[in-house]
């Protein structure tokens, strides 16, 4: 968290002197989004968090008990990437995803790298890179970027989001990912950025694109297994970064009882709301 909010301090300080913090305009862009947010999209299906990563505060938070762990689905598998990366020389394999029950798509992925792989958020890929790096490794990581992090007995594919067994609050989610973008020129999360983008672009997050189509996103969906009281197969969660470049805000989003890819059409959608108050 020292680490956030040290980077945060700097890009503050940066934007200072680009004259990109204060401005009204940007000051009720800020006041107008909890008022659209709370009005739009208040239905239980949704739970939501908005985050100014410029101030590294909370703009508007619509999910009761954001602080509690929830199976966290694909959203992690940035994380096991990069303890891939500092135990292989920052190198990611190529590898084949046959699909199957190896992956959400059964027809399979084919060949990838590790932008493709983070854009089509392939289980299959993530189960193998995982295979080559250990539990403590992935855990070492992810405390870095202030996330409770996995079991140490936690195998490839938990390693990889599946099964629900990897559990963080949205609030440390929302955080991590703030951080992960703030280090998106250093080596392993560099590739990790370009697939986000890749994501949004022609991705499992187009659909989030598709709504706001003069902005450029960073996006990472996911879906995990349900943990509402009326329980569903699974819920959808995305991340969504923008503007792509320099990335001043962040929106997470679970949608109850969808995939990962709904979850991001509707994030789209508040995107479009919160832009067209601008």
């Amino acid at each position: 968290m020292k680490c956030f909010l040290g980077t945060v301090a700097a890009w503050m300080l940066l934007a200072a002197v680009y004259g990109q913090v204060g401005p009204a305009a940007d000051n009720a862009y800020l006041q107008n989004a909890a008022r659209v947010l709370a009005r739009e999209y208040s239905s239980s299906d949704i739970s939501y968090l908005l985050v100014d990563l410029r101030a590294g505060s909370t703009i508007e938070s619509g999910w009761p008990r954001s602080k509690d762990p929830i199976p966290a689905g694909s959203l992690v598998k940035p994380f096991t990437a990069i303890a891939y990366a500092e135990s292989h020389n920052y190198r990611f394999p190529e590898l084949t995803c046959a699909g199957g029950s190896a992956c959400w798509n059964p027809a399979g992925h084919g060949k990838l790298n590790i932008v493709r792989a983070i854009a089509l958020s392939c289980n299959s890929y993530f189960s193998q890179l995982a295979g080559n790096v250990s539990a403590a490794e992935v855990a070492g990581v992810a405390r870095r970027y202030g996330l409770a992090g996995p079991d140490l007995t936690a195998g490839p594919e938990v390693l990889a989001g599946r099964y629900g067994e990897w559990r963080e609050s949205p609030k440390a989610l929302a955080h991590a990912y703030a951080e992960l973008v703030s280090r998106r020129s250093q080596p392993g999360v560099r590739e990790i950025i370009h697939g986000m983008q890749e994501s949004a672009e022609t991705g499992t997050a187009l659909g989030a694109s598709r709504s706001v189509p003069g902005i450029a996103l960073l996006a990472k969906t996911g879906t995990a297994p349900c943990t509402h009281a009326s329980h569903a197969p699974g819920d959808g969660f995305v991340v969504l970064a923008w503007p792509a470049e320099t990335p001043h805000y962040l929106l997470l989003v679970r949608l109850h009882s969808a995939p990962g890819a709904r979850a991001a059409e509707l994030a789209g959608k508040m995107l479009r709301s919160l832009e067209s108050q601008r």
